[in-house]
């Protein structure tokens, strides 16, 4: 047998980190390792360095929080182990990755997720972009808005969209204890999950808060349930005020992962109609447990709602187009027993193949496990 090739990645977090990325970074290793012929060594920024990673990749955080400790690990790594290929978890790794890889002579592939490549950022984030072997993005939208200032080669510039374990996010009936807790035995529920930061006001909270009591009119009692924390909770709690939505509306700060399954099956619908979303796994998490969603048709929502053939896409600056939506969704009712048709198109066994694909292309090989190419 011949030996693995190595493969050294460097991500902000992996295993015991919360959000999207994290998670992305989990299922992204799982399915390198799954192949079986190539050995992951990952570094995290931050993150849980007791955690077991699951799939065989081995994981560490040599300093949680610390760019020189990581970066100084990684040197240590690169030298020791000489990877065949480095994996940098985000464009603001370039500067530490591209060298890394010059070093040994490995070859280069960049994961970028949204925003953070819609424009130029630092020049030496530009320069690693443009010297890696793979790009990947995880929507349409964000390789052409890369793609529209950096001058890359089109063919280094892949897709790859986010995926959902569709054993772990199941649909099931409404919990009654959150029944309780937000009062909504008479009540439909819309729900958004999202980080509330003044730098991330593209969600589109704002969007939904003045609409609601139009909402409520065409599709009787409701109550919108915001999970998530952050700096803008005082500016929407405001907003709800000015409105005359308060009564409507709950704040129900961060819910842990462990809980948000729960959320999905109390939802009659999952909103968020942003305009700077990179994807949404958010979106195929509600997909899954069965919830419909309203999502904005101008960022990367539209791959993961597959062109509004998994929901409803609406333009976030109408909002007449929102209370439509929202209102017709609400009134045609959920499923409690099976996920949103479609969404298996996102599921593990298609990620991993088309992982496979990418690593081969990352690798310089020709796609020789009959995997298909991958999403240009």
């Amino acid at each position: 047998m011949s030996p693995r090739a190595r493969v050294l990645a460097l991500v902000s977090d992996a295993w015991g980190g919360e959000g999207g990325i994290a998670q992305f970074n989990r299922n992204l290793l799982e399915a390198l390792a799954a192949r079986g012929d190539l050995a992951i060594e990952a570094l995290g920024l931050t993150g849980r360095a007791a955690a077991t990673p699951t799939g065989g990749a081995r994981w560490s955080v040599p300093r949680p929080g610390s760019k020189l400790g990581f970066a100084l690990a990684a040197l240590v790594r690169t030298l020791r182990s000489r990877p065949a290929l480095v994996l940098s978890g985000l464009a603001g790794f370039g500067p530490l990755a591209l060298p890394l890889a010059r070093l040994v002579r490995a070859r280069l592939w960049t994961l970028t997720h949204g925003i953070e490549i819609w424009q130029p950022g630092p020049r030496l984030d530009n320069l690693a972009l443009r010297h890696a072997q793979l790009v990947t993005t995880v929507s349409r939208c964000s390789r052409e808005r890369l793609l529209g200032w950096s001058g890359l080669d089109p063919e280094r510039v892949r897709v790859l969209h986010n995926t959902v374990d569709l054993e772990r996010w199941r649909p099931g009936p409404r919990p009654a204890e959150l029944v309780r807790r937000y009062d909504v035995a008479d009540r439909r529920v819309l729900l958004t999950v999202a980080r509330l930061s003044s730098a991330e006001r593209y969600k589109g909270h704002d969007r939904i808060l003045p609409v609601l009591r139009q909402i409520e009119r065409r599709s009787g009692p409701l109550r919108y349930v915001v999970a998530g924390r952050g700096d803008d909770l005082p500016r929407l709690e405001r907003l709800a005020r000015e409105a005359g939505v308060a009564d409507l509306v709950t704040f129900a700060g961060f819910v842990p992962d462990a809980d948000l399954e729960a959320h999905y099956r109390l939802a009659d619908a999952f909103v968020m109609p942003s305009t700077g979303e990179g994807f949404g796994i958010v979106f195929l998490e509600a997909l899954a447990c069965g919830c419909p969603v309203v999502a904005g048709n101008r960022d990367g929502s539209v791959d993961a709602l597959a062109d509004g053939a998994l929901g409803r896409l609406v333009d976030p600056d109408r909002p007449a187009e929102i209370v439509d939506a929202v209102s017709a969704t609400l009134l045609a009712g959920r499923s409690h027993d099976r996920p949103v048709a479609g969404v298996e198109r996102f599921a593990i066994p298609c990620f991993r193949r088309q992982v496979s694909a990418l690593a081969d292309h990352a690798l310089g090989r020709a796609d020789r496990r009959g995997t298909g190419a991958a999403e240009p």
